[in-house]
């Protein structure tokens, strides 16, 4: 059979992709291995505008969030599930400079239409420690990247262009202009397998740097209706029924849960947290970051037909929709990609390696 597009990989990536692709009426089949986990399956989902201890704007996030918000909700009518909870995210200051200087940002421009306002100590919220007030956020929210996962296998099974088995590299016969993998033809193979980059024969040059993340499920005494950042995040998926996260860790890579990241976990939430609750869950997920934390997206550059679209790492939620359309349109429509998510500036890599 001929393809317009092989996909190896179903994870967050991988879906948004072959959905893009799809909907342009493209001709896509996607290579899921069952016996890979997906991070994507246990993250959290979590989108807003802010990042860092500062509180900076986001990566493009003036570009990334009027879309993003379409995105999701056009996806979740067509899936005929809900996937986009909108929700405010608060975030207790911990200062009177805080608080002066947020006060300030409420008139900036590029901050104002972020900002759902100052919340003042005789507001504060009941659940949380915040004796100074804090700061609501707009424009946040989360979404359930495993039904979305599961969800979009259900529609490539519909198009019969799902194949759950791992895809093997030594199978796949490379030409100018097209690709050939045991029975099927395609133009190209586009490469979304996350953290298992380091195997992947063509790509694993990139300068991929997975991280491992562990979560905490709780059930608070009291349902809450923001997602509250401090140290660590309270993500209400459902009124008590929190997720909080999330560690960090370079060193081990792999899918289990440790006593050191949920003490971890708890000792920053015990310091947010003013209610009761007990815990109900533990999950550990690797995720696939950069080296620069921007994504890897482009074509081999020996093999046109080879492609990838990978390394979106904790903002994956954001940066899928966006530049699956900014990948679309480089593929078929010849539009540059952007210098600093274009693995043209790891070619360097490639070639010293080879």
């Amino acid at each position: 059979m001929t393809w317009d597009y092989f996909i190896v990989g179903q994870g967050l990536a991988g879906s948004i992709l072959a959905y893009k692709l799809l909907k342009h009426g493209l001709k896509v089949l996607v290579f899921d291995d069952p016996g890979l986990l997906k991070s994507s399956t246990v993250a959290a989902g979590i989108y807003n505008p802010f990042t860092g201890r500062k509180l900076v704007k986001t990566y493009m996030a003036d570009q990334l969030f009027p879309y993003l918000l379409s995105f999701y909700k056009d996806l979740q009518r067509e899936m005929g599930v809900q996937l986009l909870y909108e929700l405010p995210m608060y975030r207790p200051f911990l200062s009177v400079e805080e608080q002066n200087e947020w006060g300030a940002r409420l008139f900036e421009d590029g901050y104002s239409q972020y900002i759902n306002g100052i919340i003042k100590p005789t507001e504060a919220l009941n659940q949380v420690v915040n004796p100074m007030g804090g700061l609501m956020l707009r424009k946040s929210g989360f979404v359930d990247t495993a039904i979305l996962i599961n969800s979009m296998t259900e529609l490539l099974k519909q198009h019969s262009a799902y194949r759950s088995e791992r895809f093997l590299y030594q199978e796949l016969k490379l030409s100018e202009d097209q690709v050939e993998y045991q029975s099927h033809l395609a133009r190209k193979v586009i490469f979304c397998e996350g953290p298992s980059l380091g195997n992947n024969v063509f790509f694993n040059w990139l300068p991929l740097i997975p991280v491992k993340g562990e979560l905490l499920e709780i059930e608070l005494q009291e349902p809450l209706n923001c997602i509250v950042n401090r140290g660590v995040f309270i993500l209400p998926v459902n009124g008590s029924h929190c997720k909080v996260g999330s560690t960090f860790d370079h060193e081990h890579l792999n899918w289990k849960v440790t006593e050191k990241a949920k003490i971890q976990l708890l000792q920053k939430l015990n310091k947010l947290i003013s209610i009761p609750y007990r815990v109900t869950g533990h999950t550990a997920g690797v995720r696939p970051a950069s080296a620069d934390r921007r994504p890897f997206i482009g074509l081999h550059p020996k093999h046109e037909p080879l492609g990838i679209f990978n390394g979106l790492g904790t903002k994956g939620v954001s940066l899928a929709p966006h530049f699956a359309e900014e990948f679309f349109n480089y593929l078929e429509g010849g539009k540059p990609l952007a210098k600093d998510v274009t693995i043209s500036r790891y070619f360097s890599l490639y070639y010293n390696k080879n």
